[in-house]
């Protein structure tokens, strides 16, 4: 199994916050993880739910705080679980997460479990209370992973990938500092082509952190005529999935602009036809437009705004083609009962004036 970022990262809070995202960590592949609660399961075996999801909160150096984690025992007998805490580190190209055996920055020294062992009987659940004595003396962010394992000291296979029952909570750590920098960027808004015959158009949009926290992207991508239009075509999210920026790295948002007439629809074997919904005969798509990315962050002291933008064509040959074909036949439909009305009127007038 892999676990992938775009599948766990989650956003944080605007002031900065921990973002935990709990993910199973088995030989199974990692299912979709839900904004509220994820489940670890190996057939009906280990069958393990933690919330929320993200558990969020705000660090102050030398300040004592506080979280708890519900974790839920759906297996059909008892568990005992070992919290502990772990280190990841993300792969820049596969974006693939891998666990550590050690946490960054000696944080074992100031995470602290209330509880060493969680006993959990059949479908029975538990609170598991986190304190973060955070020290003064501390950086900007932190990556760690709170594990939840049968065994007290379950060791991370060599993949960095597999644990044996085991839960994984990512846990994302921003420290609320004076000197703490917020910085995005736009750095590519792509589309998957240069023109199109019928939506969807997808998009993909490219924004790197450039500060020393967690970024907090928010905004949408507006569909319009022109760069200045006033009033946009479409307005679609960005980042729907609430998913948030480590420092210095980047990461790609897709979004996708559906609504037009007709529009390819996918079918449930992966392929896709052409709909021709004529309740949005009025979402017909044709000629050049602009997709323009709006983003914006707080830089602690204000909104700060990021722009990228994109052209793109949408022509509908096949009602261009459909369209010129009925003018061409109407055209020689006309012509043909206009010849026929003037040879007829020709006839009926060369007859008039031979009766004279």
């Amino acid at each position: 199994m892999r676990i992938h970022i775009n599948h766990t990262h989650r956003w944080l809070r605007q002031t900065g916050v921990v973002a935990c995202v709990v993910a199973s960590v088995t030989a199974l592949a990692l299912p979709f993880i839900s904004p509220h609660t994820v489940a670890a399961a190996n057939n009906t075996d280990f069958n393990i739910q933690v919330s929320p999801s993200p558990l969020a909160l705000t660090l102050t150096p030398g300040k004592q705080q506080t979280a708890t984690l519900t974790v839920r025992n759906f297996s059909n007998h008892a568990e005992t679980l070992f919290p502990h805490l772990n280190g990841f580190t993300i792969d820049k190209k596969s974006k693939d997460i891998k666990l550590l055996e050690t946490p960054p920055a000696d944080m074992t020294s100031w995470v602290i479990f209330k509880d060493s062992v969680l006993s959990l009987p059949a479908g029975s659940t538990k609170q598991l209370g986190i304190t973060f004595a955070t020290p003064q003396n501390v950086g900007f962010s932190y990556s760690a992973a709170i594990t939840l394992s049968r065994s007290q000291n379950t060791p991370v296979q060599g993949d960095g990938v597999h644990m044996r029952g085991t839960v994984a909570v990512f846990c994302l750590v921003n420290i609320n500092r004076p000197d703490a920098k917020s910085q995005l960027a736009a750095t590519s808004l792509t589309a998957d082509k240069h023109q199109y015959q019928f939506l969807p158009a997808h998009f993909n949009l490219t924004i790197e952190n450039k500060g020393n926290i967690i970024g907090q992207p928010a905004g949408s991508l507006f569909i319009q005529r022109s760069y200045d239009s006033e009033k946009p075509i479409a307005t679609l999210p960005i980042n729907a999935a609430n998913s948030y920026i480590l420092p210095n790295t980047s990461r790609d948002f897709a979004i996708d602009w559906t609504r037009g007439f007709p529009a390819y629809v996918k079918d449930s074997d992966g392929s896709r036809h052409v709909s021709w919904d004529w309740k949005h005969l009025n979402e017909l798509r044709f000629g050049k437009y602009v997709a323009k990315a709006v983003i914006i962050y707080n830089d602690g002291a204000r909104d700060v705004p990021v722009i990228a933008s994109t052209t793109f064509w949408v022509i509908p040959w096949t009602i261009i083609l459909i369209a010129v074909f009925i003018l061409v036949v109407l055209a020689m439909g006309i012509f043909g009962w206009g010849k026929i009305l003037f040879n007829g009127t020709k006839k009926v007038r060369n007859y008039a004036a031979r009766r004279k």
